[in-house]
C-alpha cells in the first residue's frame, strides 16, 4: 500500500483539471498551468475577448501554447508502470517490443498524419515538417478501416452462408429424387417378383395337368382333343423386364446430374483456388536451361520442339537428352499461380465433341437394336483374327500417340538434366503429361486422369508452405489433380515437349 501513494501522487500531477483525466499532448498557456491540447480548444473567449486559464482566470493567447514534451513522456512512463502492477511476468517484455516507436524521436507514436499517410509522435506532431497537417489519434484514424474491416468479414459471412444454403438445398433436393428413385426400383422389383412367382405356379399347373394327361389311356386322350387345344393354345409366357423404361430413363438422367455436379464442384475449387488465394506471376523461360531439341520465343514465352539438335555447346545447367527446359524465375515461399497453353495443329474441339456424340448415339442404337432380340453374336476365327489385327494396329498407334506428348509443371532447381531421366516426383519433378491419347500425372506409376474437357490452357497452382501443387483447366476452372509434397528446395516451372506441331505458351 505504501509503495501505492508514490504513483498515486504522480498521477494527480499529470491529470488534467479540465477533463480529469491523463494529460493527452499537454501543452502550457500564458500563465503556466498545463492542460490537454483538445481542452484548451473548448475554452471559450470571456468578455474581454480573450479566453481564461479555467484554474486562475487569467488571460491568454493561444497562439502562445506551446507543447510540454517532457511531460508527455512521464504520463506515458506513468501509464505504462501502473499497467506493469496488474501484469503477469514477460508480459511487459513483450508489450515492449510489440509496441512501435518514433525511429527519430523515439516516442510512442499516437498521431496519424493524414496527408503524409505517417505515424507521428508528439514531437513528430509540433514539427515543422507536420504542423500544417491534419493529424488525428491513431484510434480514431484506425476506426473507419476498423469498420470497412467488419463489413467486409459481415459480407464474406454473408456470402459464404448464401452458398452454404444454396449447396444444402440442392444436395437436400438431389437426395430426395434418389430415395424417390429407389422407391421406384424396390416397388418395381415388388411388382416383377409377384408377377414371376404368380406365372411360375401357373406354368407349374400346366406342366402337371400335362404330365397327368400324358398318362391317359390312349383312347381316353383322344376323345377331347379339341378341348386340349382350346384349354393350352400356343402362346408366348411372360417374361417381363426388371427395371421399366421410365425408371431406366431416370436413372440414367440422375447419372447425368451427378456427373454434372462433380464437374460444377471442381471447376469451383479451381475457380476459388486461382481468385483468392494465389497471386498471379508472370514467369520466363531459362535459355541456358533449354534442351538443343527446343525451340524459345525471343521473349522467352514460347518453345516448340525441333526434330533436330541444334546446339554444339552444352551449359551446365541445360538438359542434354531430355527436350526439357525451365523457368528462369523459382519460388521458395507464398501461392503462386500461372498457365501454360498448348497450341496443337489440327486440334478442334467441337469435331471432338461432335464425334463423341455420334459414337454415343451408335452405342445406344447398338444396344437398342439388340436387346429385344434374345440372341448373341457369335464370332468366327476368322473375325477373331481381324480383330486381333485392328488391335495390335491401335496400340501400336496408341504408344506412337503416347511418345508425341508434353509435360507441364514445376521441378526443383537441383532436378537432373544430364542423360536419360525418369522425370519423376522422387526425382524433383511434378508435371501433368498431356497428348492426344489422354492426361496422366508422372506419378510411378503413371496415374491416368479423366478430365471433363481436354484442357487448352493448364493452370499451375503452387502453394509452397502448403506443400501442393495444384493442376486446374484454366478455361473452365476444372481440377484436374493435386500433387502433395514437403518442398525444401527452390522450385522452378519446367516444361518438357517431344511433340512436333505443338507449341507451349507461358501466361501471362
Amino acid at each position: 500500500m505504501a509503495a501505492l501513494a508514490p504513483l498515486r501522487s504522480l498521477e494527480e500531477e499529470v491529470t488534467c483539471s479540465i477533463c480529469l483525466d491523463y494529460l493527452r499532448d499537454p501543452v502550457t498557456i500564458d500563465c503556466g498551468h498545463v492542460f490537454c491540447r483538445s481542452c484548451t480548444t473548448d475554452v471559450r473567449p470571456a468578455s474581454g475577448g480573450r479566453p481564461v486559464c479555467p484554474l486562475c482566470k487569467k488571460p491568454f493567447k493561444k497562439e502562445n501554447i506551446r507543447p510540454v514534451w517532457q511531460l508527455a513522456s512521464l504520463v506515458e512512463n506513468i501509464e505504462r508502470l501502473k499497467v506493469d502492477k496488474g501484469r503477469q511476468p514477460g508480459e511487459a517484455a513483450r508489450e515492449q517490443q510489440d509496441t512501435r516507436l518514433c525511429e527519430r524521436h523515439q516516442e510512442k507514436l499516437h498521431y496519424y498524419c493524414e496527408e503524409d499517410g505517417k505515424l507521428l509522435c508528439v514531437m513528430c506532431r509540433e514539427s515543422r515538417e507536420h504542423r500544417p497537417h491534419s493529424a488525428v489519434l491513431v484510434e480514431k484514424a484506425a476506426q473507419p478501416h476498423r469498420k470497412k474491416l467488419q463489413d467486409q468479414r459481415q459480407c464474406i459471412v454473408a456470402e459464404f452462408e448464401q452458398g452454404h444454403q444454396f449447396l444444402r438445398e440442392r444436395e437436400q433436393r438431389l437426395l430426395d429424387q434418389l430415395a424417390k428413385l429407389e422407391q421406384e426400383l424396390t416397388e418395381g422389383r415388388e411388382k416383377y417378383k409377384t408377377r414371376g412367382v404368380g406365372e411360375l405356379a401357373r406354368l407349374a399347373l400346366v406342366i402337371s395337368e400335362l404330365e397327368g394327361k400324358a398318362q391317359q389311356p390312349a383312347a381316353e386322350l383322344m376323345q377331347d382333343t379339341r378341348d386340349f387345344l382350346n384349354r393350352y393354345p400356343r402362346k408366348k409366357f411372360w417374361i417381363g423386364k426388371p427395371i421399366a423404361r421410365v425408371v431406366k430413363k431416370r436413372t440414367g438422367e440422375f447419372s447425368d446430374r451427378l456427373l454434372s455436379l462433380q464437374r460444377g464442384l471442381r471447376e469451383f475449387q479451381g475457380k476459388l483456388l486461382r481468385d483468392l488465394e494465389y497471386k498471379t506471376v508472370s514467369v520466363t523461360l531459362d535459355p541456358q536451361s533449354a534442351s538443343g531439341y527446343l525451340q524459345l520465343s525471343e521473349d522467352w514465352k514460347c518453345v516448340t520442339y525441333s526434330g533436330l539438335y541444334q546446339r554444339a555447346y552444352l551449359h551446365p545447367q541445360q538438359f542434354d537428352c531430355e527436350p526439357g527446359v525451365l523457368g528462369s524465375k523459382g519460388f521458395t515461399w507464398g501461392k503462386v499461380y500461372w498457365e501454360v497453353e498448348v497450341e496443337r495443329e489440327g486440334w478442334s474441339e467441337d469435331e471432338e465433341e461432335g464425334d463423341e456424340e455420334e459414337e454415343g448415339e451408335e452405342e445406344e442404337e447398338e444396344e437398342e437394336a439388340g436387346y429385344g432380340d434374345g440372341y448373341d453374336d457369335w464370332e468366327t476365327d476368322e473375325d477373331e483374327e481381324s480383330l486381333g489385327d485392328e488391335e495390335e494396329e491401335e496400340e501400336a498407334a496408341e504408344e506412337e500417340e503416347v511418345l508425341e506428348s508434353c509435360m507441364v509443371g514445376v521441378a526443383r532447381d537441383s532436378v537432373k538434366r544430364k542423360g536419360d531421366l525418369s522425370l519423376r516426383p522422387e526425382d524433383g519433378v511434378w508435371a501433368l503429361r498431356l497428348s492426344s491419347a489422354g492426361i496422366w500425372a508422372n506419378t510411378s506409376p503413371e496415374a491416368e486422369l479423366f478430365p471433363a474437357l481436354r484442357p487448352r490452357r493448364v493452370g499451375i497452382a503452387l502453394d509452397y508452405e502448403g506443400g501442393t501443387v495444384t493442376f486446374t483447366n484454366a478455361e473452365s476452372q476444372e481440377l484436374i489433380y493435386t500433387f502433395t509434397a514437403t518442398f525444401t528446395r527452390r522450385l522452378l516451372p519446367f516444361l518438357w515437349l517431344k511433340w512436333p506441331g505443338t507449341r507451349l505458351l507461358l501466361r501471362p
